[in-house]
């Protein structure tokens, strides 16, 4: 695995890649092994960024995996050497362990240095920050039973990170993607959705929230109760949700507003239902992508002033595309992990 590769999964569990490139992360890691099972040391390294002595173990393990990996292509490019093997194969193998060297020093900086730094300041700082992080990959979802009684249900690509001090004084979690919440009521102790520069912040309540980093708004709907959305940190910005009511706040312009909803329009993916709400087709491509998990390539720029409407439950990714072909003007192809689609709006 190259320098790259390695920057890359980083990147995926910053939440900071583009949708190209998750789609091509998580591709790799279904169709190569060993990329996969690397994926998974870093993974672990990642999350033990906390002062837990139970922690440090699973980090230890997990990197002594990685190094036992640089170890045995050294041991690789010897052998090389020694059987007068190429110049351009030994050239590429001496040079990849040095490239790994870095990239495991980047872990080491990154994830068990942490550990370690709060080993050593334990005595002076005992309120250090940690989380555990839950993921789903493209075409899943899954469910999450938080210490307090509430449940997350978490979209496609999405991530939930979950304050150690969850049950402190506030119930705090990160959410990177989209997710449904169905909050355990307790007035001494609020939950608070964080989403970028957005704050969601609840008692007890049922609402759903979309904060894809490469989308262009971040959405809070409301399904029951009452919620306090907060942006920047700014008092003045505060906005109140009641039941029925959708925030949608653009990230380029830092404005938000408010608006009905549909609720089966916002929540239907819970139950499997693909829901295109006049979406725009560069919008329809990334649902498509996340749910299917599929590249989606839209070859006439004509699409891109073209809305999509309809619900499919639970339809397999060649039956949505000819019924949405049967009435638009639109055509497509499945090329392997691929949608090419062209065409023009009606």
């Amino acid at each position: 695995m190259d320098e790259h590769h390695y920057l890359l999964i980083i990147g995926y569990l910053e939440g900071r890649i583009t949708e190209e490139e998750t789609q091509y992360l998580l591709r790799k890691v279904q169709s190569d092994k060993e990329f996969s099972e690397a994926f998974e040391d870093i993974a672990e390294i990642w999350s033990a960024k906390k002062p837990v002595p139970n922690n440090s173990n699973k980090a230890n393990d997990a990197l002594a995996r990685l190094n036992k990996k640089i170890d045995e292509l050294e041991q690789t490019q010897h052998a090389i050497s020694d059987q007068n093997s190429s110049t351009k194969s030994a050239f590429y193998t001496y040079k990849l362990r040095p490239i790994l060297a870095i990239a495991a020093s980047i872990m080491v900086l990154l994830g068990v240095f942490w550990f370690y730094k709060v080993q050593i300041s334990t005595k002076s700082d005992q309120n250090t920050l940690a989380f555990v992080e839950k993921h789903t990959g493209l075409g899943q979802k899954k469910k999450i039973n938080l210490p307090d009684g509430t449940s997350v249900v978490l979209n496609a690509a999405s991530s939930l990170r979950i304050a150690d001090n969850f049950d402190g004084e506030k119930r705090e979690v990160y959410l990177q993607g989209e997710a449904w919440f169905d909050v355990k009521r307790n007035p001494q102790k609020p939950f608070i959705v964080h989403t970028g520069k957005i704050a969601t912040q609840v008692l007890g309540t049922h609402f759903n929230v979309s904060a894809y980093p490469n989308d262009a708004n971040i959405t809070v709907s409301l399904v029951q109760g009452k919620v306090q959305v907060d942006m920047n940190n700014d008092p003045a910005k505060r906005i109140i949700l009641d039941p029925g009511k959708q925030m949608t706040y653009s990230k380029s312009s830092g404005q938000a507003h408010v608006t009905d909803f549909i609720t089966e329009d916002i929540t239907g993916w819970k139950e499997n239902k693909l829901v295109f709400n006049y979406d725009s087709w560069p919008d329809a491509a990334k649902k498509l992508s996340r749910w299917y998990g599929v590249s989606v390539e839209l070859q006439d720029s004509a699409l891109l002033r073209c809305k999509l409407k309809g619900t499919f439950d639970n339809t397999p990714l060649a039956k949505v595309m000819e019924q949405i072909h049967m009435v638009s003007d639109i055509s497509w192809k499945i090329e392997g992990k691929k949608v090419l689609i062209s065409g023009k709006c009606n």
